[in-house]
């Protein structure tokens, strides 16, 4: 497959592009950094037929042991600007870096998000969140490329455009967005509103959160949490988590970790994937897992709680190519 401004790869294995260290080979693959080579990819895909999917920092998705039968898009935008108060960073950045950035201008806002790992494009597009905070409560506009699905290919700015999302209308939601609801939507850029704070006392509360972190979150390579935190009616098993738990449930949410201990499963293995001995809501790679191992762990796992507890749990990772 041939382009005039950048390169485009074949078979090129995925597996170390993601945090989980699994999945097959692209069909094909490229990377790009601004809005010129998503447009020039995009126009590939289309005068070839290809599917796309577009790849962050890697987290948070389930790539498929046949890989991807068509055009991997790398968003490489790494860009990096402070505006008072506000950094305008690209979706390509990773989200640990624009958090040290933050730290190191003295703005206040991302200090539960130390230690997260992906880049800021996916953080935008899964609405990150841990400790209290998402990332909606400080995004104050996202650029993105439109995909034109009935694009005139022959005219180079005709298969894409741009547009300039407000807070508002990113439609976030507990771990979504207009951006994952929308294929067509490629996050490019971001505006993130901070606020001036004391950097010794930013620091010591990203050595809290890293702390916590470090202490339940597992080193085997995972994508990140692996199931939603689901939205219980069961007074009973809420009263018991509460009990168990010493803590109050929000919003009628239990944590996926916390229903998944109670059904025995910390430390269950098929093939080279297992339910992390420190945090059950991870499923991790103990060594040469296949996608096909982590599938059908999953599987057995929402089975075992629906079953069990009378509770459905839903992916919060991707699943690429299956």
């Amino acid at each position: 497959m041939k382009s005039q401004g950048i390169k485009i790869q074949e078979n090129i294995p995925l597996a170390p592009f993601t945090t989980f260290k699994i999945g097959g080979p692209a069909r094909f693959f490229c990377e790009v950094s601004s809005e010129e080579e998503i447009s020039e990819a995009l126009r590939c895909a289309k005068d070839n037929n290809l599917k796309i999917f577009v790849l962050g920092g890697g987290s948070n998705i389930l790539i498929s042991d046949d890989g991807f039968d068509g055009l991997v898009i790398r968003i490489l935008n790494t860009s990096c600007i402070i505006h008072d108060t506000s950094i305008e960073c690209g979706a390509g950045l990773s989200f640990s870096k624009a958090v040290g950035l933050a730290k190191e201008n003295s703005l206040s806002g991302l200090a539960w998000a130390a230690g997260i790992p992906g880049s800021v494009g996916g953080a935008i597009r899964g609405n990150a969140g841990a400790y209290g905070g998402e990332i909606k409560d400080c995004i104050e506009s996202v650029k993105v490329v439109e995909i034109m699905q009935n694009a005139n290919l022959k005219n180079k700015n005709d298969n894409a455009k741009l547009k300039i999302f407000t807070n508002s209308e990113c439609g976030f939601n507990y771990r979504s967005s207009i951006f994952k609801q929308n294929q067509n939507l490629i996050i490019l850029s971001c505006v993130l509103k901070l606020e001036k704070g004391d950097k010794a006392g930013i620091e010591a509360k990203m050595k809290e959160v890293i702390g916590k972190r470090a202490q339940k979150i597992p080193t085997d390579p995972s994508p990140g949490s692996f199931f939603q935190n689901p939205t219980v009616t069961n007074k009973n098993l809420i009263a018991r988590f509460e009990k168990d738990m010493e803590t109050s449930c929000r919003d009628s949410k239990l944590p996926a970790g916390w229903l998944i201990d109670e059904t025995g499963l910390r430390g269950k293995k098929i093939g080279g994937a297992m339910v992390s001995e420190k945090h059950a809501n991870f499923v991790v790679n103990i060594g040469g897992a296949k996608a096909q191992d982590i599938m059908m762990l999953a599987s057995y796992i929402k089975m075992k709680v629906r079953d069990e507890l009378g509770v459905q749990l839903k992916e919060e990772i991707q699943y690429v190519g299956f």
